[in-house]
């Protein structure tokens, strides 16, 4: 009680002196960036501030907001888990709040210089239709031997020759978000349900791919999207690593492997919204550390240096504002000096704000030696959704392929696929109208083909974006693949 009335007499004393709009502006800053990185009005139009943002930001203050009628009853139950017993301020507080951020929003937001890409030579592009219907793919994967795992919201999984022939057809508890190929078994986690939830359906399942048999490894998860298995204790047992991205709730979580199907679970970071992992030694002690995009609010990327015994020390190399929408991330070494640079998306535009943002794309962070990272370029993609870092023309240095789920449908709908060729450390973007043939959630890079260079594998899930006439070819051509061949060899 002490403590709170040291801070309030703080806030108190910031705000005293000042006119309305300077309180509210110092206000935003204590109590916004109490919960994220602080956002600055600019990064929306006032609008979407008013009917959205600050409505919600009321909801999770523990204040009274129109944003709980919206809710249905599964999510304000959920919600109300993670809302303040007691509101954080007053209403005359959030007022200033409110009238602060309206004040320096703009009436809409710029758009960012008009790039013209390239028409694409590099790739033979190919539209491969595996169903009648509008395609929903969750998933998919290519592996060493040539089969490519599809996954679908229908709870399907396909597996595909290298000629995108089905082999075999499999039909799951509920969609797949990720799979791990152990040649006659294919390790495969359940989403439980692919909309945004709390549900603890999730799974992940060892698949026997010739009984069909399935054996549930570990449950009760909460919309698993990411995992990935290693010996992290050197007891010669599997442990996993699984991203539950959940909606309100949600956590990346560690299951030490006890043995004989026990697991003992320790919580790496207990908030929603983990997108993926990455294992890597990063500080050279023999030991597997762990790098996590964290999204669903208080956006970063995290390292979590491993101490032993399943004990993490959280680090945060790199965070953004809560409506920057962080999408998928990767690792490489771009500027060739031994240390680990960061590939980032950031696109995600299905929450609160669905609109057109200049700062969405794909950016590469460079690596100083001591985990210290600084953006050194960006490339604005309206809803830029993951991105792939490969030496598609093999000429030593890496190139970049990037999808967007959220592209400009109504201006630039072929730029929900770019690829970036490095020339010299510029990366020349390249577009094909064939992009326009479906919605692009999942991509892969691999060898299909067999001939030496690498292919990219596109998966639609065809979500008919609103007022976007070109859907209906979707409708009349429903195409599930699209597959870049590289003409390179």
């Amino acid at each position: 009680m002490r403590n709170r009335l040291i801070v309030c007499l703080g806030i108190a004393f910031l705000v005293g002196c000042k006119s309305d709009v300077e309180k509210g502006e110092q206000l935003a800053k204590i109590y916004c960036a109490g919960c994220h990185q602080f956002t600055s009005p600019e990064l929306l139009d006032k609008s979407t501030w008013e009917k959205s943002i600050l409505p919600e930001m009321a909801f999770r203050m523990g204040l009274s907001s129109s944003a709980t009628a919206k809710k249905t009853f599964d999510d304000l139950t959920s919600a109300l888990i993670t809302i303040p017993s007691q509101p954080l301020l007053s209403k005359t507080d959030f007022e200033l709040i409110t009238n602060y951020f309206l004040s320096a929003a703009p009436d809409s937001l710029k758009r960012p210089d008009k790039i013209l890409p390239s028409p694409l030579i590099q790739f033979e592009v190919n539209q491969i239709e595996l169903t009648k219907r509008l395609p929903l793919i969750s998933m998919l994967n290519a592996d060493s031997s040539g089969t490519i795992y599809v996954g679908g919201r229908d709870r399907s999984l396909l597996l595909l020759n290298s000629d995108f022939s089905i082999k075999e057809k499999y039909l799951l508890d509920s969609p797949p978000s990720a799979s791990h190929s152990l040649g006659t078994n294919l390790l495969c986690l359940e989403m439980g349900m692919m909309d945004p939830n709390d549900n603890t359906n999730g799974k992940l399942v060892d698949l026997t791919l010739e009984t069909r048999n399935t054996k549930t490894i570990i449950d009760s998860l909460k919309r698993p999207v990411y995992f990935e298995k290693a010996d992290l204790n050197g007891d010669h047992l599997d442990d996993y690593l699984i991203c539950e991205f959940g909606n309100y709730t949600g956590k990346l979580e560690l299951f030490e492997n006890l043995g004989n199907g026990k697991f003992n679970a320790h919580t790496i970071e207990p908030s929603p919204g983990a997108r993926k992992i990455i294992l890597r030694d990063c500080n050279g002690d023999g030991k597997k550390d762990i790098i996590a995009l964290m999204t669903q609010g208080d956006e970063r990327i995290n390292l979590y240096v491993n101490k032993g015994n399943f004990d993490f020390s959280p680090v945060t190399l790199l965070r953004f504002p809560a409506v920057y929408g962080s999408s998928y991330f990767e690792i490489a070494d771009f500027n060739k000096d031994g240390f680990f640079d960061i590939l980032y998306t950031n696109g995600d535009n299905s929450d609160f704000s669905m609109i057109l943002k200049p700062y969405h794309g794909v950016r590469i962070f460079l690596n100083d030696g001591h985990q210290q990272f600084k953006e050194s370029w960006f490339y604005p993609m309206y809803g830029a959704s993951w991105a792939v870092a490969r030496d598609f023309d093999q000429d030593g240095d890496l190139d970049i392929a990037a999808i967007s789920f959220f592209p400009d449908f109504n201006k630039n709908p072929e730029q929900s696929f770019i690829y970036f060729e490095n020339r010299d450390g510029k990366y020349l973007p390249f577009v094909t109208p064939e992009s326009t043939s479906g919605r692009w959630l999942v991509m892969d890079a691999a060898d299909i083909d067999k001939d030496g260079d690498l292919d990219i594998l596109l998966g639609a899930l065809d979500f008919k974006p609103e007022g976007y006439e070109g859907s209906s070819k979707w409708i009349a051509h429903p195409t599930s693949l699209l597959v870049l061949k590289n003409k390179l060899r």
